[in-house]
């Protein structure tokens, strides 16, 4: 079994413009601050495009567009890239969205490119939490002990001056996952490393590929650490809750 790690967002490391004007209050920082519960939006009724330049000097692959929070369904939706920001060529086909869920489109291997495209046909009142654009590291997972996957409640705990037991319900609950890194190699070890310098350790919330191919917006715990074994057999354990 395998999982992919996206740890970075060329939206937050390269220059990001969006056509139009955001509502006060809705800047277009809100599509890359990691939280898709915070929204971009724009009252208005036209086509949106979102474009991003890495410079000439700090382009990084990118093998994913994930959307969370938008209210896109019905428009039609294209990903870009461009080396010249004059011709562009599409990452995927271009689709026309059914529904509001997370979108996710990958592409068979990672493609560097100084400028990238997300364009929305024209609509009313678009809105949308995160927009992001990263590159996989792929980690094969121990197969003793399996990983653990489980909801957890979304819920604070406290007790009272008096000492009555109170709970207040936060939001939905949580996706949860415990689960083991076989890292056998240098090569292994060192996309860990790379992952955790881009997301501060526990800093940065990250975009995970679980086993069955499902992509959740998560942050670590704790920090990794790396146990090394004896024949090459060195492992980490990974503790990740679903970011909300």
């Amino acid at each position: 079994m395998s999982i992919a790690l996206y740890p970075y967002n060329i939206l937050e490391s390269g220059t990001l413009t969006v056509t139009g004007t955001a509502d006060t209050g809705y800047p277009e920082s809100r599509l890359h601050d990691r939280s898709a519960v915070l929204l971009w939006k724009d009252t208005v009724t036209e086509a949106k495009t979102f474009h991003i330049d890495q410079g000439a000097s700090n382009i990084l692959p990118v093998d994913l567009l994930y959307v969370a929070g938008h209210n896109f369904d019905g428009a039609t939706l294209a990903w870009q890239y461009s080396d010249d920001d004059s011709a562009w060529t599409d990452a995927v086909t271009g689709w026309t969205q059914g529904g509001n869920g997370v979108i996710t489109k990958s592409l068979s291997s990672a493609v560097s490119h100084r400028y990238w495209r997300f364009t929305v046909t024209s609509m009313s009142n678009p809105q949308c939490g995160e927009i992001i654009m990263s590159r996989g590291y792929a980690f094969t997972l121990l197969g003793d002990p399996r990983p653990i996957q489980a909801d957890r409640g979304n819920v604070a705990r406290f007790e009272s001056i008096g000492g009555m037991s109170r709970r207040v319900k936060l939001g939905d609950p949580r996706r949860s996952w415990d689960m083991d890194l076989r890292l056998g190699d240098a090569a292994a070890r060192n996309s860990l490393l790379a992952v955790l310098d881009y997301t501060g350790g526990t800093e940065k919330p990250l975009i995970i590929k679980d086993m069955d191919g499902n992509y959740y917006l998560m942050e670590l715990l704790e920090d990794p650490r790396i146990e090394r074994a004896p024949i090459n057999r060195g492992y980490t354990t990974l503790r990740l809750l679903e970011a909300l």
